[in-house]
């Protein structure tokens, strides 16, 4: 598939049989509360890169003065602080009845390190970013003229993406970029429809993942077409992967372990449990690192792997899950616990070391 192929020569390469992960807003980092590396920021196109994530995603908008910058919600309370002082912004700022000049002398991204409280980023330092870190920026975006200028840094090296079919077609103008678009609540034959209408590489990418079953992946990657799932809540984004997506934007799932060594490995192998009964694997993680998790099994198993929740069922041994996290501070926390009477064929957990 044209897509995924553009993706790899961009960046890292993309692990056999599994979606390209794209990291959701950046390889955005949490320490405690506040942001360690915040959203949409050349910060994360460096962090992404030190964990080999291929692609970014980020978000679009105008100023009132039309400057094209990096930021997500319509105001920017939410990850940036007053400049001054590091205070919390009382009232509500939005990015488009703000001019540029304002947003970037009194405000700061948070973040709990003093030498990332930067200006919010404009269009072209996240694309430079990009440039330099050798990662391929999805911009979610309704500003066309984003598209021209990414063509500009980078030339067919991005992703254009956006709910608005008016608005992603016209990236056409300038790039044979891949154009991924939310196709709302479109059955796969009007979603493959509309993507013929635009051409050469696209794809659907939806945050729907009660409509975004097999029989719809299936159905639009046999068209020719990508098919993106968008930040599904844990189970699904592992039904998604299990399903043969091609692309996984997520905030937190990880498998790029192309040319890198676990730093521990956990293995067993021929395991009954009983009902409630559980493997478990919980080893001291370095400052930034990431985990893998390789299931074959029989039977309903509850998989927690770092605070999240997996219910999986196998009817039969055979079929390998195959889940990936990335860490910051923090272990791995891996409980495979039997909801009733299960056979583990083989369990295996790889640590990775995601530091400089």
């Amino acid at each position: 598939m044209m897509s995924v192929a553009a993706a790899v020569s961009c960046g890292q390469a993309v692990p056999e049989d599994l979606p390209m992960a794209v990291a959701h807003r950046g390889c955005w980092l949490m320490d405690g509360e506040e942001f360690y590396i915040n959203e949409n920021c050349p910060a994360g196109v460096k962090m992404a890169a030190q964990y080999g994530y291929p692609a970014i995603e980020c978000d679009v908008k105008y100023t009132l003065d039309s400057v094209m910058v990096i930021m997500h919600d319509g105001t920017i309370n939410r990850t940036m602080r007053n400049a001054s002082d590091y205070s919390k912004i009382e009232e509500p700022v939005k990015v488009t009845e703000t001019t540029f000049e304002e947003l970037r002398t009194k405000y700061v991204l948070e973040s709990t390190d003093p030498a990332l409280r930067t200006p919010i980023p404009t269009l072209q330092e996240e694309l430079d970013a990009c440039k330099e870190y050798g990662v391929m920026p999805m911009l979610h975006s309704a500003v066309v003229e984003s598209y021209k200028l990414a063509n500009e840094v980078l030339g067919d090296k991005f992703i254009a993406f956006d709910a608005s079919q008016a608005a992603v077609s016209q990236a056409r103008k300038w790039s044979s970029c891949l154009i991924l678009l939310d196709p709302g609540k479109d059955p796969a034959s009007k979603t493959i429809e509309r993507l013929q209408e635009m051409g050469g590489a696209c794809g659907m990418s939806t945050m729907n993942y009660k409509m975004l079953d097999a029989e719809y992946i299936n159905t639009v990657k046999n068209a020719g077409f990508d098919v993106q799932a968008s930040i599904f809540p844990a189970p699904h984004e592992q039904r998604a992967v299990s399903d043969k997506v091609t692309i996984q934007l997520s905030d937190f799932w990880w498998h790029q372990t192309d040319g890198r060594k676990p730093v521990s490995t956990f293995k067993k192998s021929s395991v009954k449990l009983a009902e409630g009964q559980s493997v478990q694997w919980n080893p001291e993680a370095p400052e930034y690192a990431a985990v893998t998790l390789a299931l074959d099994f029989e039977g309903t198993l509850e998989i927690t792997l770092n605070g999240r929740v997996y219910s999986l069922t196998h009817d039969e041994p055979g079929k390998v899950e195959v889940l990936g996290a990335r860490l910051f501070k923090a272990n791995p926390g891996i409980v495979v616990k039997a909801l009733a009477a299960s056979k583990i064929k083989s369990v295996k957990a790889e640590l990775f070391d995601c530091g400089k």
